[in-house]
């Protein structure tokens, strides 16, 4: 965790809005004894990424607390805020920190009683009072990590070193890329030697106008694990532009798959669990929470799922091969060539959301799609 803190105070910023603010909540304690809390719910719906959680966790929490966890699931952060700032029910999501600004402001995200949730305290002073909530009132981190190139070195060799390799003419229709629009956009600024979170409209444009191009031969694929891996391992795709989970389950497959952080530095990325404001388990929720922040679980869901995680406590529990794996805990020098995703305007008005309106509107090979 103090590479972190390095990475914030050599790059202040471009990382401004994940200065910290104070060091408050680090005391967080358990309930007044004179606070009897609420009856837990029967249910409670989870609303998070694909292969995020494992099973056996959720199972755990059942067990423990008789509490029944709909795992329902989104295939991008976009449609997750569409889909919550347009009403829809959860009790807690997992939301990355760009995001947050957006769905507090259409209000609906619960403050959460931190009374309920002991183990904040766990959480590493790094993460803590970002800008995009001062003093955590509405968000607990979760994880992050590193968005990278994984590529088939059986067959192309060591030579992609650059964002700008997914344009190269060599690997044309041999490219595999998920539909996220703020990440494809973002890594496609950084192949223009543009700020990953510009909001200057002639470069995002410019971003959205290469992509385009490339849009025509790549490989789309779902967000899905197994499902995106598949398309590189089957040599369909030679490079697939992932995360540390995709590698892991890629190279177990076949070790010549390589994770490359390129050249112009990888783009970062910072979950958080929140409650919907509409939440009629406040409570439930928060006990959750609490739950997936206790040290040995937190450290489970590192092991299964290779994302490292903002609870510091967890770090010693998780499996040393994992820990000292520089692809899931990246290097000092890595970081300081990183860019966070920073929170930008994503209203349907706003400049990104034509540009991939734009984008979408190019219709892609029936091949091709997911």
């Amino acid at each position: 965790m103090q590479v972190l803190l390095q990475l914030i105070r050599c790059r202040p910023v471009a990382l401004c809005s994940l200065l910290l603010l104070c060091l408050v909540n680090s005391c967080r304690s358990t309930p007044p004894q004179d606070k009897t809390p609420p009856v837990l719910a029967k249910e409670l719906v989870f609303y998070n990424w694909v292969d995020d959680m494992p099973q056996s966790v959720l199972d755990a929490f059942t067990s423990e607390y008789g509490v029944k966890v709909n795992y329902v699931t989104f295939e991008s952060q976009e449609e997750a805020v569409q889909k919550i700032c347009n009403g829809w029910a959860f009790d807690v999501a997992v939301l990355e920190n760009p995001f947050v600004p957006t769905v507090l402001a259409a209000k609906k995200l619960a403050a959460i009683d931190f009374d309920y949730v002991p183990n904040f305290k766990n959480i590493s002073a790094n993460f803590r009072d970002l800008a995009i909530d001062p003093g955590n009132r509405y968000t607990v981190p979760y994880h992050y990590g590193t968005t990278g190139l994984l590529v088939r070195t059986d067959l192309v060799g060591d030579a992609i070193t650059s964002w700008t390799d997914l344009w190269n003419p060599r690997f044309t229709g041999r490219v595999a890329l998920r539909q996220q629009a703020r990440e494809l956009i973002g890594v496609t600024l950084l192949s223009l030697g543009y700020q990953l979170n510009s909001e200057k409209p002639e470069e995002v444009n410019a971003a959205v106008d290469r992509l385009i191009a490339l849009k025509k031969s790549v490989h789309w694929v779902e967000v899905d694990t197994p499902k995106a891996v598949a398309r590189l391992l089957s040599g369909e795709a030679v490079i697939l532009l992932g995360w540390p989970l995709d590698y892991q389950i890629a190279h177990a497959a076949n070790p010549a798959v390589d994770y490359i952080l390129p050249k112009e530095g990888t783009a970062l990325w910072s979950d958080n669990f929140v409650v919907s404001a509409g939440s009629a388990s406040a409570y439930t929720a928060a006990t959750f929470i609490n739950f997936l922040l206790r040290p040995e679980v937190s450290a489970r869901i590192v092991n299964e799922k290779n994302y490292p995680t903002a609870n510091e406590v967890a770090i010693p529990l998780v499996d040393p091969a994992v820990r000292n794996d520089t692809v899931i805990f990246p290097s000092a020098e890595e970081l300081r060539q990183a860019h966070f995703f920073l929170p930008i305007h994503i209203a349907e008005s706003s400049l990104y959301q034509q540009a991939w309106d734009r984008f979408l509107a190019v219709p892609s090979p029936a091949s091709s799609a997911p």
